[in-house]
């Protein structure tokens, strides 16, 4: 078994949660050692060859598709026990590229190795099964952030997500860092730089959060909740 694997806080869900003991020396064929990247440093390009899936260990990354004027769309967050690369499987060519957010830690899984190792271990097929289901429902969480109609609403909904996924349990993390910029959080809940700021703004108003520069601290909980379920009936400013 890799050491960054024996000793990672993240075993017990990650890939070694799918090996008996006996068999986890397996994991020295697809699991490269834990790589430090920069942050802004690109880990793979939208339309290269897929050729492996990346586990987040510390840090944090986002993915987005370049538009044929250049312009960059968001398409997800990745926080530590995330795996990203998921989506371009199918494709055998990454959808999206991924680029750090802060200094992060990766663990690099060579997708081909995994498949292989796949028929021959039960376990691993159902590891992979609650692993797309996964990232199925936060895919969901996408959508229900972009399904609110207000700027209000639909960053309320994204900050509750985001605190969920920071504490890895149903639990609300109610301190917490933001590692994106406000820009790249407009791009991923479609919305102008200008109207992510002013939803801010009103959300600090509201006395639901309190901000500083990158840090929130979720003041009122069951108020931050009550603005994520906002609709244009419901509110006098639809910014």
């Amino acid at each position: 078994m890799p050491e960054d694997c024996k000793d990672c806080s993240l075993a017990n869900t990650c890939i070694p949660s799918a090996f008996a003991e006996h068999n986890i020396h397996k994991l020295d064929k697809i699991v490269s050692p834990t790589k430090q990247y920069p942050r802004h440093r690109n880990i793979y390009h939208q339309g290269s060859n897929f050729q492996a899936l990346y586990i987040v260990k510390s840090g944090a990354l986002k993915t987005y598709i370049t538009n044929s004027k250049g312009d960059e769309n968001i398409t997800g967050f990745y926080m530590p026990g995330d795996i990203v690369g998921l989506e371009s499987i199918s494709k055998r060519r990454y959808l999206n590229t991924a680029k750090t957010l802060t200094d992060s830690r990766l663990c690099r899984v060579n997708y081909q190795e995994l498949a292989e190792l796949r028929k021959y271990t039960p376990a691993l097929s159902d590891w992979a099964i609650n692993l797309f289901s996964l990232s199925l429902a936060s895919g969901q969480d996408f959508f229900n952030c972009l399904s609110q109609h207000t700027a209000v609403a639909r960053l309320a909904t994204f900050l509750l997500t985001l605190s969920k996924r920071t504490s890895r349990s149903d639990q609300y993390q109610l301190d917490f860092q933001l590692p994106m910029s406000r820009q790249d959080i407009g791009s991923y809940l479609g919305l102008a730089n200008e109207t992510t700021s002013r939803a801010f703004t009103r959300l600090v108003d509201k006395n639901c959060i309190h901000k500083m520069n990158k840090e929130i601290h979720i003041v009122d909980l069951e108020a931050l909740q009550e603005c994520s379920n906002l609709t244009m009936e419901h509110s006098k400013e639809s910014y």
